[in-house]
């Protein structure tokens, strides 16, 4: 009986720092629009800790995806969600699902979300990363 309450406050204790933990991350939603006449957009950001940066479009099915991402940190990763949210296509540049040109072609047509954020090893370090974002659809 004496132990059921430092139990009690051990798993309280427990409980409540995974809850700040999870509160340390946030998500920022960029809608992603094209200017008239263009086929491309570019976004600069940072993404820092474990904060991802999601840019959300819609496409058309064949339509031919190109994701450039300009920064000089190699601590990034970014992929490519459908509506489920389903991870469908991973984007880094050397990526075994873009093609030689260094393009992926949209499996159906609807709503698409691009998702850049840091590795854990450098999010769990507090750094950030800062990169310019160039998002082109044909």
């Amino acid at each position: 009986m004496l132990y059921l309450k430092p139990l009690g406050l051990l798993f309280s204790v427990l409980i409540l720092s995974s809850c700040s933990f999870m509160a340390i991350a946030a998500d920022s939603n960029e809608s992603v629009h094209f200017k008239m006449g263009t086929s491309s957009e570019q976004y600069s950001a940072t993404a820092a800790n474990y904060d991802i940066n999601n840019y959300v479009f819609y496409a058309k099915k064949g339509q031919h995806l190109k994701v450039t991402l300009d920064t000089k940190s190699t601590k990034l990763w970014v992929i490519l969600l459908n509506a489920k949210p389903e991870r469908i296509a991973d984007l880094n540049q050397f990526s075994a699902d873009i093609n030689n040109n260094g393009e992926y072609v949209l499996p159906y047509s609807g709503k698409y979300t691009i998702r850049i954020g840091q590795y854990r090893v450098f999010a769990r370090r507090g750094q950030s990363s800062h990169y310019k974002l160039t998002i082109a659809i044909d």
